[in-house]
């Protein structure tokens, strides 16, 4: 009865999506449109599209299809798939629309406009719907986390992140008994594994995630066929900390019963670099009209404040170990070499503050309006050129000097220079300045080995909110 009420109510946010989506569409069609095109002769009703009730049923058909009414998603997993869904959608009703008699009733653009604004307003009505209906108990699903170490730790953080997915952590059961009766993130370590059944009958648990990869792949197996015997749905987070798995495959061998994990490097294909660099290219033509008109009032802010040029170019490493220069504004004063120089030999606090992070939190060389751009990241803008040019992507490891080359990546270098260097990156919309450099050339390596062009949207989309709320720069 849950389930089912759950569903209604999650048909029911679709079917506002889809009205909201409809009105949306046919206001900025028929009311915001012809105020800049005056080609629209033709006038179309909103109650005519509102009455078709075998277009908002097609909606609900595809997403029921797909598994979004009963899945738990992650939130970029579900916007994936979304939006997979929102485009066959929209691709069947021009089809219809084409081969029907009706045709001519109904305006192309405003389905176009439609499918645009669906891309935005079904996951945004959808995510905090969810949060919403998730917010009653009633509608959770209860899970118990077997172990409390720091894998445990890392799923309880990342329930209670992703909240609309519908799970409610109770606790932890674990062996350690200096654990027991403690708690995590507010979360009590109840006790022992061995008594799970018990907590199982007594919390009325759902779900439960084993999260002990140091077991061993024997003992993870006992243990979680016992537990798929005695509850619905049963977690495990196997030993594989570190392997790259967004682009991977599982093909199962039923009678040797074990499976194979085909792990891709989609970057080691043409076709993919040949996709990500037309992404490239059309991105930065279709935003260059705008970000123009931009860096020129920088650049007249820049001049009224300093003397000294507006841009300032810097040899960096790029792919395959070459050297290019890579266009920022200028965000210090003139002689920012000779005050560094100085400032590190006097300030042994800031000798070895440069020496771990290659930077400096305070650092008295940057300007008033330097200081703004760093933090909002807009420093960064010319390098749009350097994407149209080839040295760069819109999206990958942050392009480095020699001495970062050669005193950081040693053994990493092959991998993280196998690509073009990204005016953002993962680096960037995960607490940049607040990361440490290692940490830095894992999270580079990471994309690289599991680039995606979704990743890479992800990516730019995290770009704006960082940019907005200024965390993180400098």
């Amino acid at each position: 009865m849950v389930v089912v009420l759950k569903i209604i109510l999650l048909v029911f946010i679709d079917i506002l999506s889809f009205y909201t989506t409809l009105f949306s569409a046919w206001f900025i069609r028929e009311n915001l449109l012809p105020y800049f095109y005056d080609g629209l002769t033709l006038n179309f009703s909103f109650r005519h599209y509102a009455y078709l009730w075998w277009i908002p049923a097609i909606y609900i058909f595809f997403i029921g299809y797909s598994r979004l009414y009963t899945s738990m998603l992650p939130f970029w997993d579900e916007i994936k798939r979304l939006t997979a869904v929102l485009t066959l959608v929209f691709l069947n009703i021009m089809t219809i629309l084409s081969l029907s008699r009706i045709s001519n009733s109904f305006s192309r653009l405003i389905l176009i406009i439609m499918w645009g604004l669906s891309l935005f307003i079904f996951p945004i009505y959808r995510i905090y719907g969810k949060k919403i209906l998730f917010k009653f108990r009633y509608f959770r699903k209860k899970v118990l986390i077997l172990g409390a170490g720091r894998t445990g730790t890392l799923v309880l953080q990342w329930l209670n992140r992703e909240s609309h997915i519908g799970y409610e952590v109770l606790g932890f059961l674990d062996d350690d008994n200096d654990k027991i009766g403690n708690y995590i993130d507010g979360k009590k370590i109840f006790g022992s594994i061995r008594h799970y059944t018990k907590f199982i009958n007594d919390l009325h648990v759902n779900s439960i995630i084993i999260t002990m990869p140091s077991l061993g792949p024997e003992l993870i197996s006992k243990l979680a066929m016992e537990i798929q015997q005695k509850i619905k749905d049963t977690f495990v987070v196997p030993d594989l900390y570190g392997v790259s798995l967004l682009n991977t495959e599982w093909f199962h061998l039923f009678y040797e019963e074990i499976f194979l994990m085909k792990i891709k490097n989609n970057l080691k294909y043409k076709v993919n670099y040949i996709i990500k660099r037309t992404f490239d290219i059309s991105i930065s033509i279709v935003l260059l009209p705008f970000l123009f008109l931009l860096m020129i009032i920088i650049g007249i802010i820049i001049k009224l404040e300093t003397k000294g040029n507006i841009i300032y170019s810097h040899e960096r490493v790029g792919k395959n170990g070459s050297v290019f220069k890579c266009y920022k504004f200028r965000t210090m004063v003139k002689n920012a070499e000779d005050m560094l120089s100085e400032l590190l030999s006097c300030d042994p606090d800031k000798n070895d503050e440069w020496n771990k992070l290659n930077k400096l939190r305070d650092d008295p060389r940057i300007t008033k309006t330097g200081y703004f751009l760093r933090k909002s990241s807009l420093d960064e803008l010319p390098q749009i050129f350097n994407v149209i040019k080839g040295d760069m992507s819109l999206v990958g490891p942050r392009p480095v000097t020699k001495y970062e080359y050669d005193h950081w990546y040693k053994d990493e270098a092959f991998t993280c220079f196998s690509v073009l260097p990204g005016i953002t990156g993962l680096w960037q919309v995960s607490g940049r300045s607040e990361t440490t450099y290692d940490y830095r050339i894992n999270l580079d390596k990471w994309y690289i080995l599991n680039w995606s062009l979704w990743l890479d949207l992800i990516i730019l989309l995290k770009t704006i909110r960082v940019v907005i709320t200024m965390k993180g720069g400098c």
